[in-house]
C-alpha cells in the first residue's frame, strides 16, 4: 500500500514551529534594543570643542547576534575625562613618538569607561542582570566579548565608584603618589584640582599617608567639601595662588600634584622645597588653548634639584596594580576613602557634560546616567 500523502502545510506548520522560538528569540534581542544609539566624534576640534559642531548621535540599526562568551549590555553610567580632549585634537604630523592612545575616529562612536548592565549572555562567568564595566564605546546597547568587560561585585562598593575611585580615578592617585611622589609621614603635599575626580583622591590619598595636604580649587562649594575631607583649600578663582600657597604651607612644598598646568604650576615651582617632587598627572588649563602657556620658573627644578614626572596608568602592571586596587577598595569600604560624583541625567546629555569638566561644573567624578 502505498504511503499517505504528505500534506505540504503539515511541513510548513513544522518548520514554523522550528523556527518560532528562533524568531522569537531574535525579536527580544531587536526589542530590547531599541532607540539604540552611539555619540561620534563629527569633526576634528582646535581651541574649545562645541557640542552641535563636534559631537554627533548616531542611530544604531542593528547589533550582531550572540556568538558563544559574548554578552548584550545595556549602559547605566558613561565617565566623561579630561584626557579626551586630546583624543579629540588633529594628528601631530611632527610628533616623534605614538600617543599612548589613539586619536578619536571621525564618525565612529567614542570609548571610554563606562558602566552597564548584562541583558544576554552567552558567557559562562557573566549572567543577566550582572552589573559590569569596561573601556567600551558610548553606545547605549552593544554586543561585546564577555573579557572586553569586568564583573562588579555592588554588594558593597556602588557601581559608580568602579569607574571613578575604586579604579579609574583611584589608580591615577594611588599609583603615582606611591611610586613618583614617594611620600614621607608629616611632608606637605599640594594638589591643584582638589576637588575634581583623581584630584579628590589624591588628596585622601596623601592624608592616607601620613602627608599634609593644601588644594586648589575653582568655587565655595568645593572648598567647603574639602574642608569637610580635612584639606585645607585655596579658590584660585579669588587668590592670587602663590600668596595663598606662601598663607597655608610657609615652609614649602614637598609633593606637588599636578591636575591643571599653567600658572598654578608655576606658583607650585615657586614654593617647592629642596628634593622636592612634582607628579605631572594632567594640565587641563591647557588643552584648549590655541597657544601653549609659558612655563616661567622652570628654572627651580633645577636650583632645587626637583623630581617632575609625568606617567599614564599602563606604567604600573601587575603586582603593583593590583596591590593598589587592592587597598583602594579596604579605603572605601573602610570610610578612608570618600568621594562624590556629578551625575548628569541622560545619554543625549554627554556632550554637556564633557564640556562642563572645562568650565568646572563638576564635584568630584563628571558622569552622565544613561
Amino acid at each position: 500500500q502505498d504511503p499517505p500523502a504528505r500534506n505540504p502545510m503539515h511541513f510548513l506548520w513544522s518548520l514554523f514551529g522550528f523556527l518560532l522560538p528562533r524568531i522569537s528569540h531574535r525579536a527580544t534581542n531587536m526589542m530590547e534594543v531599541k532607540d539604540n544609539a552611539a555619540w561620534c566624534l563629527k569633526e576634528r576640534v582646535v581651541g574649545l570643542p562645541e557640542a552641535k559642531k563636534h559631537f554627533e548621535m548616531k542611530p544604531v540599526d542593528s547589533l550582531p547576534s550572540l556568538d558563544e562568551g559574548s554578552v548584550l549590555i545595556r549602559l547605566s553610567y558613561v565617565s566623561v575625562d579630561p584626557y579626551m580632549r586630546g583624543r579629540m585634537s588633529p594628528p601631530n604630523p611632527n610628533a616623534k613618538s605614538k600617543r599612548y592612545i589613539g586619536l578619536f575616529e571621525l564618525g565612529k562612536p567614542m570609548t571610554g569607561m563606562v558602566a552597564g548592565v548584562v541583558m544576554e549572555s552567552k558567557a559562562e562567568n557573566l549572567k543577566k542582570g550582572d552589573s559590569v564595566f569596561g573601556f567600551l564605546p558610548w553606545q547605549k546597547y552593544q554586543v561585546v566579548n564577555a573579557k572586553a568587560v569586568t564583573k562588579a561585585d555592588t554588594k558593597e562598593v556602588p557601581i559608580v565608584k568602579y569607574i571613578s575611585s575604586a579604579t579609574y580615578s583611584g589608580l591615577s592617585s594611588y599609583l603615582p603618589i606611591k611610586h613618583i611622589g614617594e611620600p614621607k609621614k608629616g611632608e606637605v603635599a599640594f594638589v591643584s584640582g582638589g576637588a575634581g575626580a583623581v584630584g579628590s583622591c589624591a588628596c585622601q590619598i596623601f592624608k592616607a599617608m601620613g602627608c599634609t595636604v593644601i588644594a586648589s580649587a575653582g568655587s565655595p562649594d568645593k572648598i567647603k567639601w574639602l574642608d569637610s575631607i580635612g584639606v585645607k583649600a585655596f579658590n584660585y578663582k579669588t587668590e592670587n595662588p602663590s600668596k595663598a600657597l606662601e598663607r597655608l604651607c610657609p615652609e614649602g612644598i614637598d609633593i606637588y600634584f599636578d591636575n591643571v598646568g599653567g600658572p598654578i604650576l608655576d606658583a607650585a615651582l615657586t614654593h617647592m622645597k629642596n628634593f622636592g617632587r612634582v607628579i605631572c598627572c594632567g594640565m587641563i588649563s591647557q588643552y584648549n588653548a590655541k597657544e601653549a602657556y609659558g612655563v616661567k620658573n622652570l628654572v627651580n627644578v633645577v636650583l632645587k634639584r626637583l623630581k617632575m614626572q609625568g606617567f599614564i596608568m599602563s606604567d604600573w602592571q601587575g603586582k603593583e596594580r593590583d596591590e593598589a586596587i587592592f587597598q583602594l577598595f579596604k579605603w572605601i569600604k573602610e570610610g578612608k576613602l570618600k568621594t562624590t560624583e556629578t551625575i548628569v541625567q541622560g545619554f543625549e546629555k554627554v556632550p554637556e557634560a564633557f564640556l562642563g569638566l572645562f568650565e568646572g561644573k563638576n564635584l568630584g567624578k563628571m558622569l552622565v546616567k544613561v
